[in-house]
């Protein structure tokens, strides 16, 4: 795929070789300064795509980053399991299927052409990493309550002294 970035527009226009058709993107974004961090924040709001003269516009949801970063997802689409989402504006739009894989943007601060430290859309508890902890607490607990139970065992207060004569049951009644 072939893209050119159109600083006039402020958009993304790509070439796909193998059907010849005419595919644009354009990424509505904002900078602003968020007093809690003491920092400027971009966000994508919007993204339009244009195929073929059809032209499709999404929402954005959580695609936002401090301004020194870049942001990344893995998937970003206009399913729910995604990373990042892409919301229909109008009915029309909900007929199409959009899947962007690796995708990486970043608003401003760049420098020598290359993405800077990224900020990921999953956050560090992956729901592997949930089952993990999970699993681990349940483990620990099992083995508490085992260490629990072998440290309050209690022997007999009293043994039988072999000096003393044996215990005997008559078989008779």
């Amino acid at each position: 795929m072939r893209c050119g970035w159109g600083e006039e527009e402020g958009s993304v226009s790509c070439l796909e070789c193998e059907r010849q058709t005419d595919l644009r993107q354009r990424f509505v974004m904002t900078n602003k300064f968020y007093e809690g961090s003491a920092r400027n924040w971009f966000t994508l709001d919007s993204v339009e795509i244009v195929q073929n003269g059809t032209t499709a516009k999404f929402r954005v949801s959580i695609i936002s980053s401090p301004v020194e970063y870049s942001f990344h997802c893995q998937l970003v689409g206009t399913r729910s399991q995604y990373g990042a989402r892409l919301i229909p504006l109008d009915d029309k739009e909900k007929t199409w299927d959009v899947v962007i894989s690796d995708f990486q943007i970043q608003a401003f601060s760049v420098q020598n052409i290359t993405f800077s430290y990224a900020s990921d859309c999953t956050s560090f508890f992956t729901p592997a990493i949930w089952m993990a902890l999970v699993t681990s607490l349940v483990l620990l607990l099992i083995l508490t309550y085992g260490i629990h139970m072998i440290v309050h065992l209690t022997t007999n207060s009293r043994f039988d002294n072999p000096k003393d004569p044996r215990l005997s049951i008559p078989e008779t009644e």
